[in-house]
């Protein structure tokens, strides 16, 4: 047996440095199960850009909330533990957790498939549900059916047109989950909606600032956040869709009914008899 050292076997050029192979197997998408992509979509919003992205959600939806009533309000959303409807007046509010062993949901289900009778919630809540469903026409489908007549939608989601969309576009095939979501726009999610017979009342932009993962830079462009915020730009890294479901109204139409007047058959009259005047 001839003895070959490594050197000669695996010359330099041909193996790549172990630095660079290190930071290749860091960038590499994650190839976890999908509870473990879904927790980990949970944990992003307890670190500092989750945290700045989720209270500008808040702010969003605390101009909304107030002012929608009814019996019930369900949550979907990335994370069990975040509760987005405390400014809500509505008294039975619950969460739908995707997987069991989820920390905090009042129930869990699949969003694809709610086990939840149609035309049974007045407000359903979808946080960034859509970006991160294999299936988000059937999500979308499955929201619909179960709001109640002229009851509200509010979507939730990355918005593609922002600073945030384009390092979402950038690091879509590595890095953190959170990146590799099917970054929707609104007008994309206004045509899905009309086609459910949902009108959109508004639309609305949030989080103006850097996506950076570093809470002294962000503190430091929180001005420009409060003024981007302010003047209402359409340029934020969340959006806030509001739409109503719409019913067409039915209204009973009464048979036509016409009068058919009799019309008189071919009836022979009777012909005068002649009297017998004849005195006996």
């Amino acid at each position: 047996m001839i003895y070959c050292p490594d050197d000669i076997a695996n010359p330099p050029s041909a193996r790549a440095p172990v630095r660079k192979r290190l930071i290749r197997m860091e960038n590499r998408p994650s190839t976890g199960t999908p509870e473990q992509r879904w927790h980990a979509l949970a944990d992003w919003l307890d670190g500092d850009l989750g945290a700045h992205v989720l209270a500008a959600e808040r702010a969003l939806l605390e101009t909304k909330l107030p002012g929608l009533y009814g019996f019930h309000l369900m949550q979907l959303g990335i994370s069990d533990r975040v509760r987005l409807y405390d400014s809500s007046m509505i008294r039975h509010k619950f969460t739908l957790g995707r997987f069991a062993d989820a920390r905090g949901p009042s129930a869990c289900a699949e969003p694809e498939h709610l086990p939840i009778e149609p035309d049974s919630v007045d407000v359903a809540l979808l946080h960034h549900v859509l970006e991160y469903s294999a299936q988000p026409h059937q999500l979308l489908r499955e929201a619909a059916r179960v709001v109640v007549p002229h009851g509200h939608l509010l979507i939730v989601g990355f918005n593609p047109w922002s600073l945030f969309g384009l390092r979402a576009a950038a690091t879509r095939r590595f890095g953190h989950p959170v990146w590799g979501g099917a970054t929707l726009a609104p007008r994309r999610v206004k045509d899905w909606l009309a086609l459910l017979d949902f009108a959109v009342d508004d639309v609305q932009c949030g989080f103006h600032s850097l996506p950076l993962d570093h809470a002294p830079t962000l503190a430091r462009l929180a001005p420009i956040e409060r003024a981007a915020t302010r003047w209402s730009l359409p340029c934020g890294g969340v959006y806030l869709i509001h739409a109503r479901k719409q019913l067409s109204p039915l209204t009973p139409v009464r048979p036509l009914l016409r009068r058919v007047r009799p019309r008189l058959g071919s009836v022979p009259l009777a012909t005068p008899s002649a009297r017998d005047t004849t005195i006996h």
